[in-house]
């Protein structure tokens, strides 16, 4: 195996970092084996069935290559050698935030796993053998990634301007992995010294949906805020650039890409070159004890002796469960809709999948009204838009409907076979109604005060239609659906193309805002229009209501 083999090259180094070399190697190679034996792999997106997690990451691969390859062609194609610093810097900066996002989200689940502990630390292996078998297993993930990421600006570098500048890039792309790795780890010491392992495991969740929001939001705003004359211009040096990680790697592969050596690009290679390096000895000399401490802890917090943080967790969630109870008397009609309406609530605070798959998507329609609305001379500027973004974001609404059904627990759904619920219709339409509360709601306020200040108060009965037809909508996406019971589904049972229920979905969405287009030219015709569209709402929903057992699709 390529890894070990590389292992093997670098005994020297592991065993000045302190580690016992043949408990190292031993080490990493059964958690590389493991990767492939185990049904199910610790390894957040790429976690899959064995027989697919090979190919499942290849994939990924292949798709980081291709994303990499674009952003390499488009900011390395034009500039001469005097103006490729910015473009490098850009390159340098996607490929550490990928990185650091990578760790902290998909490896979190790797890195804070503390089983390692409980079963080598009690034989005669020192917990910096340990530390290093856990940062070489994810490094050779990780730079897997950096590779892909950055192999077709490896190329183009060495095309155009030699072999040693591909080269260099290509040790940089590998160092930026490793500095993202000891960065990484610094954020776990400080979230583990002062937060439980729940609390722990909530910032991580919420990390990951800000940085998915800001990756999708960046996707929009960076084409838009950088034009072909910032990439283009010479770039001049500051000091704040000496803070800035991508451009000490950018400033690196730009002295030989001149070739330029002053003393600015000399700060640039020794940051570039040593930080990593004094990173990792650092982590290995005082870190690395600290760590395995600080996972201990964690699992003692685990244990049934809680004490304040209890009360207080339990404290906590009472207010929520009173919210809940509050809200579904207010706005449910008998007691099994209610406590539908109280269990699904629950359940989509707590299950960190839920809110991973859902919150960015929602997060993203609101950076993508704010985005597009800014533009000049484009449709974003149109009178049209503020319709398109409200219609627009139904189909965000309808991704968090669609993970109504799925739960990783849904072994557990037998309660609803056994309970006496004759009718699965309330169940049903408490779920949504839940959704509809606590997601929908909240989510076209935010959109419909941002679009009432950009356009004008006048926009009140374009927002109200707006967001009664996206019910009219949610609730017919619910009756064309297989229907199925909240949270009762694996995720894999609903792998089957659902393209052409999006694509019809998409295609009467855009037929009724059309529709809502040709109304704001006859006077009052929103407000003549809103109580057809309620009422539709509300003949949708009692037809939901209906549904019986025979409609019911058990995972």
């Amino acid at each position: 195996m390529l890894i070990l083999w590389l292992l093997d090259r670098c005994q020297p180094l592991w065993r000045t970092l302190g580690a016992d070399y043949g408990q190292l190697r031993a080490i990493v190679q059964v958690k590389l084996m493991m990767d492939n034996r185990r049904s199910t792999i610790t390894l957040g997106r790429y976690g899959k069935a064995s027989a697919e997690n090979n190919s499942n990451f290849t994939r990924t691969l292949g798709l980081y290559a291709f994303i990499g390859g674009l952003i390499s062609l488009a900011m390395l194609a034009a500039p001469d050698k005097d103006r490729l610093f910015f473009p490098l810097t850009l390159q340098f900066s996607y490929i550490m935030a990928l990185c650091a996002m990578t760790l902290i989200s998909d490896f979190s689940s790797v890195i804070l796993d503390s089983s390692d502990n409980q079963i080598i630390l009690p034989r005669p292996v020192s917990s910096r053998t340990l530390w290093l078998a856990r940062v070489v297993h994810i490094t050779s993930y990780l730079f897997a990634i950096a590779l892909s990421l950055s192999v077709v600006a490896i190329l183009f570098v060495s095309y155009r301007f030699g072999a040693l500048a591909g080269l260099l890039f290509l040790a940089m792309s590998l160092l930026s992995a490793v500095l993202m790795v000891f960065l990484t780890n610094i954020f776990y010491l400080l979230l583990m010294r002062f937060t439980s392992e729940e609390k722990l495991r909530e910032v991580i969740n919420y990390f990951q949906i800000v940085m998915a929001v800001l990756f999708y939001g960046g996707y929009q705003f960076l084409p838009r805020l950088i034009g072909e004359q910032t990439l283009n211009q010479a770039f001049a040096h500051q000091w704040w650039h000496y803070l800035v990680p991508p451009m000490w790697m950018a400033g690196t592969v730009e002295a030989v890409i001149r070739p330029v050596l002053d003393s600015t690009h000399l700060v640039f290679a020794l940051l570039a070159v040593f930080t990593p390096i004094a990173g990792l000895w650092f982590m290995n000399r005082f870190l690395t004890t600290d760590f395995t401490q600080k996972l201990s802890s964690i699992d003692q917090e685990s244990q049934p002796a809680q004490t304040t943080q209890t009360t207080f967790s339990q404290r906590t969630q009472s207010n929520k469960a009173n919210w809940a109870e509050r809200l579904s008397t207010l706005f449910t009609g008998n007691t099994l809709e209610r406590a539908a309406f109280a269990f699904t609530w629950r359940i989509t605070g707590r299950d960190r999948k839920f809110k991973l798959k859902t919150y960015p998507q929602l997060g993203f329609g609101l950076a993508y009204v704010v985005v597009m609305s800014f533009r000049g001379s484009s449709f974003g500027s149109t009178g049209f838009f503020y319709l398109f973004a409200l219609y627009f974001a139904g189909l965000y609404v309808m991704v968090a409907q669609y993970q109504l059904s799925i739960s990783d627990s849904y072994r557990a759904s037998w309660i609803y076979g056994s309970a006496p619920i004759q009718n699965p219709g309330d169940v049903l339409a408490g779920s949504l109604k839940a959704l509809i509360v606590k997601l929908m709601t909240p989510f076209y306020s935010l959109l419909a005060i941002y679009i009432l200040y950009r356009y004008g108060i006048d926009k009140i009965s374009d927002v109200l239609l707006a967001f009664s037809n996206s019910l009219v909508m949610l609730l017919s996406a619910a009756l064309l659906s297989v229907r199925h019971m909240p949270f009762s589904v694996a995720q894999d049972a609903l792998k089957q193309s659902n393209t052409a229920r999006s694509l019809l979905t998409s295609f009467v969405l855009g037929i009724v805002g059309f529709s809502h287009y040709g109304l704001t030219y006859i006077p009052y015709g929103t407000w003549i229009a809103l109580p057809f569209s309620m009422l539709a709402c509300g003949v949708l929903l009692r037809q939901y209501k209906q549904t019986g057992w025979e409609q019911i699709r058990m995972g």
